[in-house]
């Protein structure tokens, strides 16, 4: 969180973090569609994201005026520079997990590096609000929200299940951070 007293702007970041594939950049197509926003988009060659940046509305929280900035990062192994880099200052993290059977275990492996990563840069896992987003739940090989809760919502976090590429869950996602974030900015401003 960054605070610009004199502009009376307050920035915040979200990270969009999980496996390769999971619909971390669907969902940030979509929310910026609905919201009107621009989008900007670095892919590699294999046209696969390194990370997205645009800023959504801006919502008044006393006298100062909050922003947000969203990010994903790469699921690729080989990018997980970038993906600290990415995760630098991150005020809130939507973790997208894959529902499909065959993605647990990699669902699973990557929540448990999340909790790895955050005290890299400099974050307490405890202190970061996150929200899981059960992504592609229109799959027939879907696992069951149950399950999926069971198996990778060990901390039993806020959780939404999605269809991102219809646009479905992507909103109330966003919605569920936006909303504890926002909450936690009026405690503190008073």
């Amino acid at each position: 969180m960054i605070v610009d007293v004199a502009k009376k702007v307050i920035r915040l970041k979200i990270v969009y973090y999980g496996p390769t594939m999971s619909g971390k950049t669907t969902n940030l197509e979509k929310l910026s569609a609905l919201n009107g926003l621009k989008l900007m988009k670095i892919d590699t060659k294999g046209d696969r994201t390194l990370v997205f940046d645009f800023s959504t509305k801006t919502v008044q929280v006393g006298n100062m005026t909050a922003s947000f900035a969203l990010y994903t990062i790469p699921g690729q192994e080989i990018y997980k520079d970038i993906r600290l880099t990415v995760l630098r200052g991150v005020d809130g993290v939507v973790f997208v997990a894959d529902s499909q059977e065959h993605r647990l275990g990699e669902n699973v492996e990557f929540f448990n590096l999340l909790k790895e990563d955050l005290p890299k840069v400099g974050k307490r896992y405890e202190e970061v609000p996150v929200v899981i987003q059960y992504n592609k739940m229109d799959l027939p090989n879907a696992l069951p929200f149950e399950v999926l809760e069971e198996e990778i919502n060990k901390d039993k976090l806020l959780s939404v299940c999605a269809i991102a590429i219809r646009g479905e869950g992507v909103a109330e996602t966003f919605s569920l951070l936006e909303g504890f974030l926002l909450s936690k900015l009026e405690r503190m401003i008073g």
